[in-house]
């Protein structure tokens, strides 16, 4: 069982260093991801690339994401996560040190397509043992914590890649940044595994499968059980309710970040360095400002409502969506430019409060899965979907602002879709709180026999149908 102590205010405490960890994966997994952002002037000039041929290297580590992201989250429901974690992490370095060792095109395009292999799976499982330490009413803290490291990753990767490479070339820049990834991955493999559920106080073992199967019945088995639960999760009306807020929450930020620096370069006359500047940081400061209070925010507001994180996603959807409108119709830079930190501090703060109440619903031994889910769509709708839609709507205008106004009506609208989660998370989460209850009782009562009864797909679908 998890421990808490509690303080003198009252509230929980509890050990720091799982989140540390956790949080330190996050950061070097966005510093591998973003390094090459730092470098792509640098290897567009050493291999004679095309545009279209440097922008195809982002696009591998987002397409192989998206196919691996759902058997990762099995994966993750069903084995060690911290030993997932740590072998991904020297994947890391290994494949970091392959892109710094590439002789051609092909064999660099080959190991970023393979991170995005890694970085799919390391989120399901570092998702759900986040949940499995920390107890519900603190993980819209724990979650921000997590997420800020994404955004100084973000900016650490893309920094560290332009010093490094222009310093000492492209490949260094390559070399240097799998160092981090191998000592995070001995603290990760010294992580206690927690039991699936300690922290909503069940102890049940965990699903590893028999490390003699055979190959063939492993990936019948798997398949099977994929769809059995992946069925399961989209059953959960609250699940898909959270599943649209992810989608257009993740399509404002990426369909607006991506074009900042051409809109600032456009509108207010300023140079490539001057815009991404200022774009660097309304990005880094208001993301860090945002997803600290937003995980705060969602905390304070769980007692007080079943709804309250539902309610503060939704609105903080609709005023970035506002903020943004409101600026694109002003010419003043005064303006503009407060407007928009405004906006994306209300958008970074959904990333908290939509994991804290994605894990309020989700089964606690598919809590990988539903990760997953939530990372596929944000892939598919956020990531991949509006950089591309809004440069083909300002292609076909010839406005990038006509483009930014035709897409946040629709973000509007999944706002208010979201909301309507309001009126099904105290059931669901219900369901949920009650499952857990029988599991405890029924391990309670086999605990003399020690047979306690494996927890199937079949078995999970009926506790979680709605």
């Amino acid at each position: 069982m998890a421990r808490h102590r509690r303080s003198r205010a009252g509230g929980f405490t509890y050990a720091k260093k799982p989140l540390v960890i956790l949080a330190l994966v996050t950061f070097v997994d966005q510093v591998d991801t973003s390094i090459l952002r730092g470098v792509q002037e640098l290897i567009k000039e050493d291999f004679k690339l095309s545009d279209f041929a440097l922008g195809a290297l982002s696009f591998a580590f987002v397409f192989v994401n998206a196919l691996v992201t759902i058997p990762a989250g099995w994966v993750a429901d069903r084995y060690t996560r911290t030993r997932v974690i740590g072998w991904v992490l020297l994947s890391w370095s290994a494949l970091s040190t392959m892109a710094a060792l590439a002789l051609n095109y092909v064999q660099l395009f080959a190991a970023r397509a393979l991170l995005g292999f890694g970085q799919a799976v390391d989120d399901p499982s570092s998702t759900s043992l986040l949940a499995d330490y920390y107890p519900a009413r603190a993980r819209g803290r724990v979650f921000s914590v997590q997420q800020v490291l994404f955004f100084v990753g973000l900016g650490a990767g893309v920094a560290l890649g332009g010093f490094v490479g222009g310093a000492l070339g492209w490949r260094w820049a390559f070399l240097l940044v799998g160092v981090p990834g191998s000592l995070t991955a001995i603290a990760v493999f010294r992580l206690r595994e927690p039991l699936r559920g300690e922290a909503d106080g069940v102890t049940e073992d965990s699903r590893d499968l028999p490390d003699a199967l055979p190959p063939r019945e492993l990936a019948v088995r798997a398949w099977a059980e994929l769809r059995s639960e992946l069925k399961m999760i989209l059953s959960i009306r609250t699940m898909r309710y959270i599943l649209i807020g992810v989608s257009v929450m993740l399509f404002t930020v990426m369909a607006i970040g991506q074009w900042l620096v051409p809109y600032y370069e456009r509108t207010f006359d300023m140079s490539t360095g001057h815009a991404a500047g200022v774009v660097g940081l309304v990005l880094g400061v208001g993301g860090i400002i945002g997803t600290l209070w937003g995980g705060r925010a969602a905390d304070r507001v769980y007692g007080s409502s079943p709804a309250g994180r539902i309610n503060l996603v939704s609105s903080a959807i609709t005023a970035c969506a506002a903020a943004f409108i409101i600026s694109f119709a002003v010419s003043t830079l005064r303006l503009t430019l407060p407007l928009q930190f405004l906006g994306l501090v209300a958008a970074s703060a959904c990333a908290p409060a939509l994991r804290a109440a994605l894990m309020d619903v989700a089964p606690m031994q598919s809590r990988g899965m539903s990760t997953s889910a939530f990372a596929l769509i944000s892939t598919i709708f956020g990531t991949a979907l509006a950089p591309p839609l809004v440069g083909l709507l300002s292609d076909l205008t010839g406005s990038l602002v006509t483009a930014f106004y035709i897409v946040m009506p629709p973000v509007i609208v999944g706002a208010l879709v979201l909301r309507r989660a309001r009126f099904t998370i105290a059931d669901d989460a219900q369901v949920i709180i009650q499952s857990i209850l029988d599991r405890s009782q029924a391990l309670e009562t086999t605990e003399g026999t020690g047979d306690a009864p494996a927890p199937t797909p079949a078995d999970e679908d009926e506790a979680t149908q709605l």
